[in-house]
């Protein structure tokens, strides 16, 4: 298994840490908050949960089924969030959450976070990632997130995306669900 390239991973975790470190500092008000890590919650369906209309929002307001334009730099303190029948890069496919206890390291939470998002990739996109022309990539808790009693994040994400031949994230329309490819 092979899902995402270390650099990646690292640049979305550092940048998650810069929102992580702006929160923990206390900046005044929530619309400081708010005009620092992006819009805030997406619009979203009542009955479906699905995003109505696209925008730039929080990083702690993703949730399955979003799809995303995360843009090639893949920093992430806000993201560009559009519903998923126009056209984006990626969508979150699953998520779970680590168990509390110490920081296990960026080694470790990788490899939890990896083998997570392995583990629902089959039961996601219908057919086994080894066979899938389809990579994927995490979104984890940083250390700073972690360890700071007010945030506490556990939350993992799971990131799916059609890679193109130098493995950047390949324009869609709808949903991978189900793609089998």
């Amino acid at each position: 298994m092979e899902p995402i390239s270390r650099a990646r991973t690292t640049s979305l975790r550092l940048a998650v840490t810069a929102g992580a470190i702006a929160l923990t500092l206390g900046l005044g008000g929530c619309a400081a908050i708010s005009d620092l890590l992006g819009g805030g919650a997406p619009d979203r369906d009542e009955e479906t949960g699905q995003v109505k209309e696209g925008g730039d929002v929080d990083v702690f307001e993703l949730a399955v089924g979003d799809c995303l334009n995360l843009g090639e730099d893949g920093e992430l303190t806000a993201a560009a969030v559009v519903p998923c029948d126009e056209e984006h890069t990626e969508e979150i496919y699953h998520e779970f959450a680590l168990p509390d206890g110490d920081w296990p390291g960026d080694d470790e939470l990788s490899k939890q976070a990896e083998e997570g998002c392995y583990s629902a990739f089959e039961g996601f996109a219908g057919i086994a990632y080894e066979d899938s022309t389809l990579g994927f990539f995490t979104l984890t808790p940083t250390e700073a997130g972690w360890t700071d009693k007010s945030i506490a994040d556990r939350l993992v994400q799971c990131v799916v995306y059609e890679p193109d031949e130098n493995g950047d994230s390949k324009p869609l329309t709808g949903s991978l669900k189900g793609a089998a490819r």
